[in-house]
């Protein structure tokens, strides 16, 4: 039995074993109240018949057991009080009969209520087991195909390529990239940067592996996505081991002591198909477990190695700046002229950081502990964190919101802003490997890994259906999510890098993997840049995909040189004319008829659910994700509009859309009816069905907007560049004005105050409100919380309720009240019947997609 089936087999056991014991507590519950109304009904003395009732409540012991100290009736009663109230009934007048049926009332309420959640338990446990068989959600990382699509072009990986015209491109490469190095400076730091990586090949190759060091690696490479769910099992299982990693330490060393004779296995690795949520296919090879964990250990080691190298070829003199280091002289001019208050976090200072810690070879990592995950832009990754500046989909978002920066600033500092996009096309699959052998042997990789490279780049491959005697040897191309992949893609593509920097005189060219974007106030550099790109494509075999590639010019600048084609980010279309992004909704059309396709493919309540929820955070994501105020409210009423769209049109014909849809598929397979809003809202480990509102994520930043105190705040974000431009004579004047008065009966260093045009050409460079007002472009706009009320808090207790994320607050305040009314509270469902182990499972799923 594989590892797999044995870890499915013992979550279904878990579950059903939970599952039967609920049902055996719903039909104890269901008898134990009969008998309680069936014997309350025949008293008629209406305090002996509360007491009774009481008594039903806090004699039953299973879930949903409620004691003398608790309260009831949404709060209201107090079970202790009661049976002090109760005893005082005959002595006591104020306490009259209406007063005790209003408590019989509650009594009778919250016995029945109990019912209703144990009618939902089992229902909950019926729409689980409908989804554990019905496979509309797997738990790798993609699901793969069973039959490889018509529409993928697997020959790609097999061109054979010929002897000689390798040869001549390898010698254009290498002379080209000596013309690059020819200048002292240059030549300089490519001397360090081989001599870099020849310490760092040999520190490589006397790796010391430990159980520590082998468990990193086995989270990191659990996180590439490389392997399938029955290796990842696996994987995890030898992480609670340590006797196995004890054991994995002794073979990685053998393995890694004579790396120079390490081969794939005679046999071939299969090549499997996935399906991502844009409709895209990628081959992937599952290669064997330790050699997995040796080859992702040495790529991540390669990663870091190449990164510390290129950073210090970037940090060098050799690397060009189109913005030159201030000379002390004018430092001091400044810092004497200027008020402090002038002085600060530049657009400059700003722009580095972000090059830095995101856009600088973000594909590689850091260190050898980092938990990285490969950029494709076909991923479908929902979970985005703000601090995670290697999460492709967070990075991604940021590249889109400093463009947007860049291009209000320019326009207004300089008139006009440049911009082209492009990327590769197939170039994992379609990278000849002389041109990565050649890239690598020039930046200083010795012979003896150079060996290595090859042997790990000609693997050889067979596709199902195949014979494993018939494998084909791998001609071209990286295999995907291979850390050591990633290490020939970047190597290949800062030589790309460095040979636009050079011949831009100085444009950093803004890349995430093959993802590439290049800007700048001046049309001219941006057309030298993009000829040298397509250069650099031609002399290392590669293909630039024109279908993706495109360019604008804001301000009505020259167009020479540059690209056709429109500038595109997800389901956005850039609008030079407006100098804003617009959503394509044409391309949302096409969206909806294949969201629509993918829920109706699915079998389960659970699976559809989980189809609709990632499908519209995907349709959120892609129209500009979490507004920053890189946006302004024009975009902000495309988002809203276009979600609202889509979310009307899901299900064509059916009153109530979603929950419509899923009332009646709840009622015609169980015949469950009168279900509050809310238990479709609320999690599941509540015992609702999770459904996410994309409305909500719309409206979130809604009072950004809409502030009275704020009579601007519908202002356009480039309307606040223009604003600064409008503002400069103003404030030269005062900065003037001030130095003169300051200044007046003291030595000063300086005797005459900068021109205006000496003030105006430090916007980049030094004054913090131009720095301010970039830096806010990557702001978020703020989500609000719902307004409080005292029923929610009171229920939930005001600790509770404040360390409500937004979207809770929102939920609670939108379906709370009906939940309550229902149920008496929040909790649709006993936690302790939910089995959490399928729970996790769930949320943490990725769609199976319908092929």
């Amino acid at each position: 039995m594989s590892q797999y089936s044995s870890f499915d087999k013992t979550l279904q056991f878990i579950t059903s074993t939970k599952l039967q014991e609920l049902e055996k507590q719903r039909q104890a519950y269901h008898e134990h109240l009969q008998t309680a109304l069936e014997k309350a009904n025949a008293i008629s003395d209406p305090r002996a018949r509360a007491e009774h009732l009481l008594d039903a409540i806090t004699t039953w012991k299973g879930s949903g057991a409620t004691a003398e100290t608790d309260n009831i009736g949404e709060g209201s009663l107090h079970l202790a009080n009661l049976k002090i109230w109760l005893s005082m009934c005959d002595k006591d007048p104020s306490l009259t009969r209406d007063k005790v049926h209003h408590w019989i009332e509650l009594l009778e309420r919250h016995l029945h209520r109990n019912t209703l959640r144990f009618n939902c338990a089992k229902l909950f446990g019926e729409l689980l087991n409908e989804w554990i068989g019905s496979g509309d959600s797997a738990t790798e990382a993609y699901q793969s195909l069973e039959e490889s699509p018509n529409t993928f072009d697997t020959s790609i990986s097999f061109i054979e390529v010929g002897r000689k015209e390798l040869h001549d491109q390898r010698e254009k490469l290498e002379a080209i990239w000596r013309t690059f190095f020819s200048e002292k400076q240059a030549t300089t730091a490519l001397k360090t940067m081989r001599e870099s990586i020849g310490e760092g090949a040999e520190e490589i190759w006397n790796i010391e592996f430990s159980i520590g060091t082998v468990d990193t690696t086995i989270s990191s490479l659990l996180a590439s996505g490389l392997m399938s769910e029955e290796k990842c099992t696996a994987l995890r299982s030898f992480s609670d081991n340590s006797m196995i990693l004890g054991e994995l330490v002794d073979v990685l060393k053998m393995r890694l002591s004579s790396i120079d004779t390490w081969a794939w296995p005679a046999e071939g690795l299969l090549v499997e198909m996935r399906r991502y949520l844009n409709g895209k296919y990628r081959a992937f090879t599952d290669p064997d477990l330790v050699d997995a964990i040796l080859l992702h250990h040495v790529g991540l080691h390669w990663q870091v190695k190449l990164k510390k190298a290129c950073r210090e070829l970037y940090s060098s003199k050799a690397w060009k700046n189109l913005s030159p280091p201030t000379p002390n002289i004018e430092k001091q001019r400044y810092n004497e002229q200027l008020p402090d208050e002038h002085l600060g976090d530049s657009i400059n200072a700003r722009r580095s950081r972000l090059i830095d810690s995101q856009f600088f070879l973000t594909q590689l990592a850091n260190s050898v502990y980092d938990i990285n995950t490969p950029y494709d832009d076909t991923a479908d990754d929902l979970s985005v964190s703000d601090g995670d500046y290697q999460n492709s989909a967070f990075t991604k978002q940021n590249l889109l919101y400093m463009m947007l920066a860049e291009c209000y600033f320019n326009t207004a500092a300089h008139g006009s802003f440049a911009i082209i996009r492009s990327d590769f096309e197939w170039f994992g699959p379609s990278i000849p490997h002389e041109t990565i052998l050649t890239v690598l042997e020039f930046f200083g990789v010795p012979l003896s890994w150079l060996k290595f490279f090859k042997t790990f780049l000609r693997a050889p491959l067979y596709f199902k259906g195949e014979q494993s005697n018939q494998t084909r040897i791998r001609q071209r191309g990286t295999p995907i999510s291979y850390a050591l992949s990633t290490f020939c893609g970047e190597a290949i593509l800062f030589a790309m890098d460095f040979a636009v920097n050079q011949k831009t005189g100085g444009c950093f060219l803004f890349r995430i993997h093959d993802d590439i974007w290049l800007w700048d106030a001046k049309s001219k550099r941006c057309a030298a840049g993009w000829a040298e790109m397509q250069k650099f494509a031609d002399l290392t075999g590669l293909k630039l995909n024109m279908s993706k590639t495109g360019s604008a010019v804001v301000g009505g600048g020259d167009t020479t040189g540059l690209p056709p084609g429109d500038i595109r980010w997800g389901f956005l279309e850039f609008d030079a004319s407006r100098a804003r992004f617009v959503i394509d909704q044409k391309e949302i059309d096409l969206q909806i008829i294949e969201l629509r396709r993918q829920l109706n493919a699915t079998k389960s309540v659970f699976g559809w659910v989980n189809v609709l929820n990632k499908y519209m955070a995907f349709f959120h994501r892609n129209c500009g994700g979490g507004l920053t105020y890189a946006f302004g409210h024009d975009h902000f009423t495309d988002v809203v509009d276009t979600l609202a769209r889509t979310w009307h049109e899901l299900v064509p014909g059916t009153e109530g859309g979603a929950v419509g849809h899923l009332r009646r598929v709840i009622k015609q397979k169980w015949d469950v009816d009168g279900l509050p809003l809310g238990y479709f809202y609320f999690p599941i480990e509540q015992g609702g069905l999770g459904l996410h509102n994309p409305m909500f994520d719309a409206y979130a930043c809604i009072k950004s907007f809409e502030d009275p105190e704020d009579l601007e705040c519908r202002k356009e974000p480039q309307e606040e560049f223009k604003d600064l431009l409008e503002k400069e004579v103003e404030d030269f004047e005062q900065a003037r004005e001030q130095w003169e008065q300051e200044f007046k009966n003291r030595d000063r260093q300086f005797e005459t105050f900068f021109t205006l045009e000496q003030y105006t050409s430090l916007r980049e460079h030094l004054l913090k409100s131009w720095g301010s007002t970039y830096g806010k472009m990557f702001d978020r706009r703020t989500t609000f919380d719902m307004e409080e009320t005292p029923l929610f808090v009171n229920l939930l207790g005001p600790s509770d309720w404040k360390h409500l994320g937004w979207y809770q607050k929102w939920v609670t305040t939108a379906y709370g009240e009906d939940l309550v009314e229902k149920f008496g509270g929040f909790v649709i469902v006993d936690p302790t019947l939910i089995p959490i182990g399928m729970v996790k499972l769930f949320k943490d799923s990725r769609v199976k997609l319908d092929q």
